[in-house]
């Protein structure tokens, strides 16, 4: 597990983008309230993932080529082939990162903010059996926003490689499995980055 302060730039950031896409956003149904200010939350939270998902990577390429001039480090970091698949406007194509040939999908718990000490091993990660049906990423991150009040910590709670079994005990069927059962973040980074 792996814990990211949200920064001011990174919350103001997701706000703003979130904003943009909700034009452009299908308006999905199923899990938890899904008014435009809840749609927007899981927007902003769902950002706060993937950014700070960006932001652990762009710290490990700090430290792996760390010493290697500017030009090297950009030869080299270019041959990991790693791509953000910022999309806004259309539908995008089921995975949020690349890492050379692997796709990477961040789902954010967007229910809710949860509490900075809260017990999230007895959380799923959750792939909903329709967007499955699309199109299934090879890799699956589960994250989770806290704070007291407002948003203040991302927490990347582990990833799963595939799709995990289907489970029909939610209010749709989607595909699970328990937080306490993903392998570690820093595991995916050692063996894909």
């Amino acid at each position: 597990m792996i814990i990211v302060d949200i920064s001011n730039e990174m919350y103001n950031a997701a706000v703003f983008f979130a904003k943009q896409r909700i034009v452009y956003e299908y308006p999905r149904k199923g899990y938890g309230k899904y008014d435009e200010k809840h749609h927007l939350q899981n927007l902003i939270f769902g950002y706060l993932g993937e950014f700070s998902f960006l932001s652990i990577v762009t710290e490990h390429f700090k430290i792996k080529y760390k010493g290697v001039n500017d030009r090297d480090r950009f030869d080299k970091i270019k041959k990991e082939q790693f791509v953000y698949n910022f999309i806004i406007g259309t539908v995008d194509d089921g995975f949020d990162f690349k890492i050379k040939n692997k796709e990477i999908d961040v789902k954010t718990y967007g229910t809710k903010l949860l509490k900075l000490d809260e017990d999230i091993s007895k959380y799923n990660l959750l792939i909903d059996e329709r967007q499955a049906k699309n199109h299934i990423a090879d890799i699956y991150v589960q994250t989770f926003i806290t704070g007291d009040n407002k948003p203040e910590k991302v927490v990347l709670s582990g990833y799963y490689e595939g799709l995990p079994p289907i489970n029909n005990r939610f209010p749709k069927p989607a595909h699970a499995i328990q937080v306490s059962q993903l392998k570690s973040i820093e595991n995916l980074l050692e063996k894909y980055f």
